[in-house]
């Protein structure tokens, strides 16, 4: 028997090229191993920089006036004036009620007589204190004398308060009684507002209310009178926050007044803030895992991955609160198999420098 020395040789035909292509993709694998190097991770990176920006917001808020009278009596009796109805004009100092005043003008009458007796009384012992009364009785008619004064006094100021008058030129917006009505004391009967006051508050987070000032310009617009815009600025910034919706309160006035505006209408205020400088970077550079927000940041050509407090976005760009310095690097591409402590090679460096603040722009707010 001839054995040969060949080992594939005992094989069946196609089982031995199996095993010649296996020895040969060895030889193959072998050699790419040793002659190919580890490709290096490109990302390219942005600095963080303080820049200035501004943020856009809408507010909705509702036409008010903002002079107006609620008028109340300060006497119980029955109405016998009321003229005036619901958008009537009325001239300042107008009689606008009046209320039945026999009783307290009889009760008035009563005071003046009681006035002038004590009066008499008084002088004609103080001119016998000599003689006749003592000084405990003249100081006794003193008092019954300024008692009395004072029982007139109050007589006369009921008496006026049966008719008032109206405290400004104003149109009634609320009438509650009628003539012949009883109205018990301190009873709402009328209401009188100024319509060249009207003005709108709207409610503002508390992150906007420092960028904002006094006499800054708005735009309002009335959806009433087909969303017709008009211009406008803050006429004031109230000093305390809502704690339970962070909110300040601005009131917005009119630069006119429209015409066809009405108290109770839905108007809408578009505001501008002020610049503000704040540390940012591009939007593209944020991630979020279930921990946070967090950055790729390139420190000695090496990745760390940095959570950071963001903030407000401002258009392409976004607001860094902490946990990012200035200057900073920070990956915007290459993310793809990009990990914490990957060495990677800066391709370039953006510069997203502002040559204009850059701008939010706010959903509507109420």
């Amino acid at each position: 028997m001839i054995i040969s020395k060949n080992p594939f040789t005992i094989l069946p035909p196609m089982l031995a090229l199996a095993a010649l292509l296996v020895s040969a993709c060895d030889r193959n694998t072998a050699g790419n191993h040793t002659g190919r190097k580890s490709k290096e991770h490109v990302v390219e990176v942005s600095e963080a920089q303080i820049q200035p920006v501004t943020s856009k917001i809408t507010a909705i808020g509702t036409l008010e006036a903002g002079r107006k009278v609620r008028l109340y009596n300060e006497v119980s009796s029955i109405i016998t004036y009321l003229p005036l109805h619901e958008g009537d004009a009325i001239a300042e100092n107008t009689i606008v009620i009046g209320l039945d005043d026999e009783q307290i003008e009889a009760e008035l009458d009563k005071a003046i007589a009681q006035r002038k007796q004590a009066k008499l009384d008084y002088e004609r012992l103080k001119k016998l204190k000599s003689q006749l009364a003592s000084d405990e009785e003249v100081a006794r008619a003193r008092t019954a004398y300024d008692v009395a004064v004072a029982d007139e006094k109050l007589a006369r100021t009921r008496l006026d308060k049966t008719t008032i008058r109206a405290p400004f030129d104003g149109i009634i917006s609320e009438r509650h009684f009628e003539p012949g009505d009883v109205v018990p004391l301190h009873s709402h009967i009328l209401t009188i507002i100024d319509p060249e006051s009207l003005h709108t508050t709207v409610h503002i987070s508390e992150h906007w209310i420092p960028l904002l000032q006094q006499g800054d310009k708005v735009e309002i617009s009335i959806d009433a009178l087909s969303k017709s815009v008009h211009p406008g600025q803050i006429k004031r910034i109230f000093p305390t926050i809502d704690p339970e919706t962070r909110k300040g309160t601005v009131e917005i006035e009119f630069l006119p007044i429209p015409f066809g505006a009405r108290a109770g209408q839905l108007a809408r205020v578009k505001l501008q803030t002020h610049p503000a400088e704040r540390l940012v970077v591009p939007a593209r550079a944020l991630h979020h895992d279930a921990r946070g927000a967090y950055l790729y940041v390139v420190r000695d050509n090496k990745t760390s991955k940095t959570y950071v407090d963001k903030g407000q976005q401002y258009g392409e760009v976004i607001d860094i609160a902490g946990g990012l310095g200035d200057g900073d690097a920070v990956v915007v591409k290459g993310f793809i198999g990009l990990r914490d402590g990957k060495q990677v090679k800066i391709h370039h460096t953006e510069t997203d420098s502002l040559a204009e603040p850059a701008t939010s722009v706010s959903p509507e707010t109420s």
